[in-house]
């Protein structure tokens, strides 16, 4: 079982687009027909589909660090992966609502999107946002504080598994799941499970493919259950979030047969460009709300208004991503594999230079 697989790339793709096709449909709120947008808002759910994006990144990042465990060449990597895309990006956010904006709030929104854009965004909200300290900017940002901290405790809790006798994995497992739950860090679960949790889901369900399917849809169901609620980083959440997802990435690792759809060309597009198209689509749908309700009366009812918000925004979104993609985050991704082993060498040389006069001292 590689750590890359196509069919999981193209997942996270798709769960990057129900990000997006969800805050799209969260625009208008007047005459709402309640009970078909709370059908449209769960069959789209963001928060599973944002929970699926970190239990991926402990599966990925956990099998990435057992082939190579260099903690410096890994966090070198993994920062240049991330914080470029992110600081561009934040920039473009950041000028987008302050140049485009109606004041003052327009009527007939739903109160989630007012809160989210309005009033205008200050500089100190985007130095706040930069350092992580709050969202208020770029909203979806807040997920890039928790990727940062996942990637920080894999390569101690990869090193102890790694360490340990084989028999003694689960007895470990369950150990340091229990203090991550009681911690203010269970949040960080999902990535312990992606990483211990979906690979020995995958070696039970090795060969047997309809087990493999079936493991799949249940996980998908109790992953669309429990991220509906709106407390879902609460420990009662996360823990069977996790492994709701770590039987989806578990039984795509077990079965070659399982999704082979997802290794179409354009959804495999669409899984390279999706940390980009997760940070800009929320500039883009700022934007394509602020038209819509420009042209709102030309628009008969609030889903029709929502879904043209939602079909706009996320087609262009794909569009801005796949420039920023190109242009931000692939050369960061090359600078983090050329300045990781130069960083590494420099450590070393570093690290002798401290120890020979403790070991001529000796």
């Amino acid at each position: 079982m590689s750590s890359f697989d196509p069919r999981l790339e193209s997942l996270r793709g798709l769960a990057a687009l129900l990000v997006c096709v969800h805050h799209g449909m969260s625009v208008f709120a007047d005459n709402a027909p309640l009970a078909a947008m709370d059908a449209l808002l769960f069959a789209f759910n963001s928060a599973a589909a944002v929970i699926f994006f970190f239990v991926l990144s402990g599966y990925v990042l956990g099998r990435a660090l057992e082939r190579d465990g260099t903690f410096v060449t890994y966090l070198a990597r993994r920062l240049f992966r991330l914080l470029p895309p992110f600081v561009v990006v934040l920039l473009f956010t950041f000028a987008c609502e302050r140049l485009f904006r109606i004041d003052p709030i327009p009527s007939g929104l739903m109160p989630g999107f007012q809160r989210m854009f309005w009033p205008q965004p200050t500089w100190d909200a985007l130095w706040d946002n930069l350092l992580l300290r709050s969202f208020t900017v770029n909203g979806p940002t807040w997920t890039l504080l928790l990727e940062l901290l996942g990637a920080l405790m894999l390569p101690f809790v990869v090193a102890a598994h790694v360490r340990i006798e084989q028999r003694w994995r689960w007895a470990l497992f369950v150990v340091i799941a229990t203090l991550l739950a009681i911690s203010p860090y269970h949040m960080l679960l999902w990535f312990y499970s992606g990483y211990f949790l979906a690979k020995e889901i995958g070696a039970l369900l090795a060969g047997r493919r309809w087990l493999a399917a079936t493991t799949f849809v249940v996980g998908l169901i109790g992953l669309e259950t429990a991220g509906t609620n709106s407390e879902f980083y609460a420990v009662g959440i996360v823990i069977p979030s996790a492994i709701a997802a770590a039987l989806m990435i578990g039984a795509v690792a077990a079965s070659r047969e399982l999704l082979q759809w997802t290794t179409v060309a354009p959804l495999r597009f669409l899984g390279r460009i999706s940390y980009s198209l997760y940070l800009v689509h929320w500039p883009i749908f700022y934007v394509c709300a602020l038209l819509a309700v420009i042209c709102r009366p030309a628009v008969p009812t609030h889903i029709w208004g929502n879904l043209l918000v939602m079909v706009t925004s996320a087609i262009v979104a794909v569009g801005i991503a796949a420039l920023s993609y190109r242009f931000v985050e692939a050369p960061s991704i090359r600078a983090g594999k050329s300045v990781a082993p130069a960083l590494e060498r420099i450590l070393a040389r570093i690290w002798t230079r401290i120890s020979q006069p403790q070991a001529e001292a000796s």
